[in-house]
């Protein structure tokens, strides 16, 4: 009996310290990216009304341009004096936890903050998930700092500090840890995944006393569902959504080359691509204000707009062209919200095509419009469960996940078939080619027994030079390892390994 409750206070007290961790975490990076989200709305409303006054006031345009021209110069000097504040933040963040990459933490948080305000809220289709997650990060990895905490704790407040960025940026708790296990750490761990949740659902808490319940892309009351005679449409729907996204990817990866060439050309250095995105962008504010920011306004819009299908693919291709000009240019923010507004546009489009073919009711759009953004972005992200779950807390409806799961489904296979990548795995592929970090540290890390590894002995695992597997942990009980060890099904083992090694060894055990 004393046995038993000794070993009750010892499980209670190993969950205690996540769980305080997370709350630490989940206060601070909720604090840092909810003010980064109000701040970015109201300058986003600024710029909006200024835009809405320019046909009545022309002086308007040429305040727009001056005012956005300083901003954006002053994001560039950011951006030149640390480059890590580049682009979403996402990859930054997955390269860290893989030991590819070293940020300063203090560095990143005050200057993206200030660099991702200003560039997001200037009308540019860029979203504040990806800073917002990036936020979270170093913040997190300067609290662990603070703490004192080993290089093994250390990768777990981050990754939890990610998912409280993406919870307070979307209200999507849920979402913000699957987002973590599924695309950013790639394993299931226990010591993550508490951590995770506790701080994405207290970030979520700080972020609803500031921007209250309702879902940040509630869609309008008694929008009628696809019926089970209807379910055939998601085959076709998914397929389209699945190229769509890989020519997204394939044209995100890319654009960096043209903003190179016009760079050389223009004897413009790469901090201010910036300026030429910001020149590009005042037409579309002048001609079509509502389609400037991230696309929440756009998708919100969306059910009742309205639109005709020529005006619809109008713009998606606007959309989708100053969404690759946007990013490309190396600014401070984020393609999450630009490719959930492009997914909506995708739907829509692929609903009004349904509605010409006798085959749904203009009744029926919304879903079309959910069911687009989800599968859109399950295919760029290749991240299916987050897909699903992000756009059902965005909205605020479990009733359609049955139907979301399978246009998700279809959209990443389709993806897959066509030889897309991960969009953010892609983005640090070619952000850091090389793997190598000059005086890496030697950590332990934790990583589940999978299917590719049940049965097999540790001396058959061809693993990179100076990794150590020391322990297998099956069930409860703990083993120290040596070449003869069979790895177990549902075990865990710990292995020494330096820092710029971690993705080499993920590789060798997951690929």
């Amino acid at each position: 009996m004393k046995t038993h409750q000794k070993e009750f206070r010892l499980s209670t007290q190993h969950l205690f310290v996540p769980v305080w961790r997370g709350i630490l975490v989940g206060i601070s990076a909720g604090i840092v990216v909810s003010l980064f989200r109000l701040l970015i709305g109201i300058f986003t409303e600024w710029t909006l009304n200024a835009y809405t006054r320019v046909t009545s006031q022309p002086i308007y345009l040429l305040g727009i341009l001056i005012v956005s021209l300083v901003l954006i110069s002053l994001v560039g000097l950011l951006v030149k004096s640390d480059s890590d504040i580049k682009g979403s933040g996402i990859p930054h963040v997955e390269g860290e936890l893989m030991g590819r990459l070293q940020v300063s933490w203090w560095s990143v948080l005050w200057k993206k903050f200030i660099g991702g305000s200003f560039a997001i809220s200037m009308g540019l289709m860029l979203g504040r998930e990806g800073p917002s997650i990036q936020l979270g990060a170093v913040t997190a990895k300067g609290l662990s700092e603070y703490l004192g905490l080993t290089p093994k704790e250390k990768r777990v407040l981050i990754a939890s500090g990610a998912a409280a960025g993406l919870s307070a940026a979307f209200n999507a708790p849920i979402a913000g840890l699957l987002f973590i296990i599924e695309e950013v750490y790639h394993h299931f761990s226990r010591m993550v995944w508490i951590t995770a949740l506790v701080a994405s659902l207290v970030a979520n808490i700080i972020s609803l006393n500031i921007f209250g319940l309702t879902p940040v892309l509630h869609m309008p009351e008694g929008f009628e569902a696809l019926r089970l005679s209807q379910y055939l449409l998601l085959l076709p729907m998914g397929i389209f959504l699945g190229f769509l996204g890989y020519g997204y990817e394939w044209t995100v990866l890319r654009v960096g080359k043209v903003y190179g060439f016009l760079g050389n050309l223009l004897k413009l250095p790469v901090p201010f691509y910036g300026i030429l995105a910001v020149l590009l962008t005042v037409p579309i504010g002048y001609f079509f204000p509502e389609l400037l920011g991230g696309g929440h306004h756009l998708i919100l819009h969306l059910p009742d707009s309205g639109f005709t299908l020529g005006i619809a693919l109008l713009f998606l291709v606007i959309r989708f062209v100053w969404s690759m000009i946007a990013y490309g240019s190396g600014l401070p923010g984020g393609i999450f919200l630009p490719l959930l507004a492009l997914g909506s546009l995708s739907g829509f489009i692929f609903g009004l095509l349904a509605e010409a073919m006798g085959l749904a009711q203009t009744s029926q759009l919304t879903i079309f419009i959910i069911l687009g953004m989800a599968g859109y972005f399950g295919a760029v992200s290749k991240a299916p469960l987050t897909a699903m779950i992000l756009v059902t807390e965005m909205v605020g409806d479990l009733s359609q996940l049955m139907t979301i799961g399978l246009v998700v489904l279809v959209a990443y296979l389709t993806m897959d078939l066509l030889g897309g990548e991960p969009v953010y795995e892609a983005m640090l592929a070619k952000m850091v080619p090389v793997s190598h970090l000059e005086n890496s540290e030697p950590t332990m890390i934790e990583l589940p027994v999978t299917e590719k590894l049940v049965g097999r002995r540790v001396s058959d695992l061809k693993l990179p030079n100076d990794v150590l597997i020391t322990t297998q942990v099956s069930h409860g009980n703990s083993e120290v390892v040596t070449g003869r060890t069979i790895l177990q099904a549902g075990a865990t083992i710990y292995l020494v390994v330096n820092e710029s090694d971690i993705h080499l060894v993920n590789q060798v055990l997951f690929h």
